[in-house]
C-alpha cells in the first residue's frame, strides 16, 4: 500500500513537505518567541506613515497561501474587533483605505508581484504599512526605509508554511494594542496539533490513520468540500488544487443553501464527486441543522464523508482543521503519484509574466521611484 510505504513516500516527497507539517508546533514556538518593532514614523520620500493614529480597519494583502492566512484572521476576530478585516488579493487597493487603514501585506518569498503592488499604493496613501516575508523585494523594499519588517524562516514552500504566515500577523495586531496574544490559546494549538500529527503522519499505518483513510476516499474525486467556515473549506481546496494536482469545489454554509445545493437537483448517480464535511463545536445551531438537511438531500447521488473537529478555542479549531486538510492534500498526491511540492503551471505563470511584461522589474522600479521622490 503506498501510502504505508515510507521509501514511495520520501521518493515523491522530495521537499520533504511531511517534515514541514511535523514541524508546524515548532513553527508557531519560532513565531511566538520572535518580536517586531513597531515605528511611531516613518517617511519614505515624500509620504509620511504614521503608527499613532487609531486604526478604524484592516487590510491584509497577499495572494495563495499568503492571502489564506488573512482570512483565518478575519474569521477569528470577526465576532472580537471593532475593526473591519478584509483580505486583497489583487494589485490595487480598495478604495476605503486610509491613513487610519493598518496595512499587513504578506508575501513569503517577498517577490509576490500583486503584494509589490499593493505596498506601493498603501505607502501613496500613507498607510501605516507592516509587512511579512522570508527575504526578497519586499524585505530589501522594508529595510531601506524603517518600514516594519516581520521576517520568517524561509526554505519552506509557503503553503506548508501555514503558521508562519498566519501568526505574525496575531503578533503585529498585538504588537498594535488592537489584539492582545492570549498564551493560554497558543499553546493549546500547539498540543492539539503534536497530538493530531502522531496520529496522521506518515508512520501511522492506513488501519489507524483517518487522513489516509481519507485521501483514499477521494482518490478518483472531485471533492465538494463544505464548511461553515470558508476559509476552512478554501484552504482545504487550495490544497487539492497545489499538492495533489486536481479539482476541488469549496463550499461554505450557510450560503450554499442558497444556491449550490440545487447544483445536484440534475447530477446523475454515476459521478464524480465526493462531499467532504467539516464539523466544528463552534458552528451555530441553524448551520448544525441545516448540514444534517443538506445531507439528506445530495445523499441520494453523491458519497459524504465528515470531519469532525475537537472542542477549543475557535483559533485551535481553525488550526487543527487546516492541519488534517494539508494531511489528506499530501496523501492524495502521493496516490496520484504526484510530487506535493512542485506546482509546475504556477512556475510557468510567474516566468512568463517577467518574461511578457517585465512585471515584478516594474513594480521594484516603481517601488523605488516612491524611496526616492521629494
Amino acid at each position: 500500500m503506498i501510502l504505508d510505504d515510507l521509501q514511495k513516500i520520501s521518493g515523491l516527497d522530495t521537499d520533504d513537505m511531511f517534515g514541514t507539517m511535523f514541524s508546524w508546533p515548532s513553527l508557531i514556538e519560532t513565531i511566538i518567541n520572535s518580536s517586531i518593532e513597531i515605528k511611531t514614523n516613518v517617511s519614505v520620500g515624500k509620504f509620511h506613515l504614521s503608527y499613532t493614529k487609531p486604526i478604524s480597519s484592516i487590510l491584509i494583502c497577499g495572494m495563495g497561501g499568503s492571502a489564506v492566512s488573512g482570512d483565518y484572521i478575519a474569521t477569528y476576530f470577526a465576532k472580537t474587533l471593532s475593526q473591519p478585516i478584509l483580505v486583497q488579493r489583487n494589485y490595487s487597493l480598495p478604495k476605503f483605505v486610509s491613513t487610519n487603514t493598518l496595512v499587513i501585506a504578506i508575501s513569503y518569498s517577498g517577490n509576490t508581484e500583486e503584494t509589490l503592488a499593493g505596498i506601493r499604493k498603501a505607502v501613496q496613501v500613507e498607510c501605516p504599512l507592516v509587512c511579512i516575508g522570508s527575504g526578497g523585494k519586499v524585505e530589501d523594499f522594508c529595510v531601506k526605509n524603517r518600514i516594519p519588517f516581520f521576517k520568517i524562516p524561509s526554505g519552506n514552500q509557503p503553503r506548508a508554511s501555514f503558521p508562519l504566515l498566519l501568526f505574525p500577523i496575531l503578533k503585529i495586531l498585538g504588537a498594535m494594542s488592537i489584539a492582545k496574544l492570549d498564551e493560554n490559546v497558543i499553546q493549546e494549538v500547539i498540543r492539539n496539533l503534536k497530538t493530531m500529527r502522531e496520529l496522521i503522519r506518515p508512520q501511522t499505518p492506513t488501519s489507524e490513520n483517518q487522513a489516509k483513510q481519507i485521501a483514499e476516499r477521494l482518490f478518483n474525486h472531485i471533492p465538494i468540500i463544505w464548511s461553515p467556515y470558508y476559509c476552512v473549506a478554501n484552504r482545504f481546496k487550495c490544497q487539492i488544487n497545489e499538492n495533489s494536482k486536481q479539482l476541488a469545489i469549496a463550499e461554505e454554509l450557510p450560503e450554499f443553501n442558497h444556491n449550490h445545493i440545487v447544483g445536484f437537483q440534475k447530477l446523475i448517480k454515476e459521478n464524480p464527486h465526493i462531499v467532504v464535511i467539516f464539523r466544528f463545536p463552534s458552528e451555530h445551531a441553524n448551520v448544525s441543522l441545516r448540514f444534517e438537511i443538506s445531507k439528506e438531500i445530495v445523499e441520494p447521488k453523491v458519497e459524504i464523508l465528515e470531519i469532525q473537529i475537537q472542542s477549543g478555542d475557535l483559533l485551535s479549531q481553525l488550526v487543527t482543521a487546516t492541519y488534517i486538510g494539508d494531511y489528506i492534500s499530501i496523501y492524495l498526491a502521493l496516490l496520484n503519484n504526484q510530487n506535493p511540492n512542485t506546482v509546475d503551471s504556477i512556475d510557468f505563470l510567474k516566468e512568463q509574466m517577467e518574461k511578457r511584461g517585465k512585471t515584478q522589474s516594474s513594480l521594484m522600479s516603481e517601488l523605488d521611484k516612491l524611496s526616492s521622490s521629494e
